[in-house]
């Protein structure tokens, strides 16, 4: 099995945020049952950025958001690389989602192409891409 995560979850594993403990029980599951875990490439570096927000608003000290981006850089995280592919898919949802950016739409994007389900803590963008009829789009914190 497959999944595409968003890396608000990804950093949810490391850093206390309202959903971490359904991120960390999610991922515990997936390790237990082999899952192969995927995102964008773009998932590090838009990690770093929440990190990076987390610490200007005082939620986490700079040693916190360093030793939390040590611990994300040894995930074992499958980066899908772009492709010009992906890039057309990611433009296809980014319109179909009625959003101005295409970084949301580069998960759904790899997701799709991977046939995959793909999870995030966006309530949101898992409530937009439902509404459009995806059945494989999840919102962790509707996981008990």
């Amino acid at each position: 099995m497959r999944v595409v995560v968003d890396s608000n979850l990804l950093v949810a594993l490391f850093v206390q945020l309202d959903y971490s403990t359904q991120a960390r029980a999610r991922f515990r599951d997936w390790v237990w049952q082999g899952v192969e875990i995927f995102a964008p490439q773009l998932w590090f570096y838009e990690a770093i950025s929440t990190l990076r927000k987390l610490s200007a608003l005082r939620r986490l000290s700079a040693d916190e958001a360093l030793k939390a981006a040590d611990e994300l850089g040894h995930l074992e995280v499958q980066a899908v690389e772009p492709s010009s592919e992906l890039g057309r898919r990611a433009l296809s949802w980014a319109d179909r989602l009625n959003q101005v950016a295409a970084y949301d739409a580069a998960y759904l994007a790899v997701a799709e192409s991977l046939e995959a389900e793909f999870w995030t803590a966006d309530q949101r963008l898992a409530r937009n891409a439902t509404s459009l009829g995806v059945d494989w789009v999840h919102a962790v914190q509707e996981e008990g």
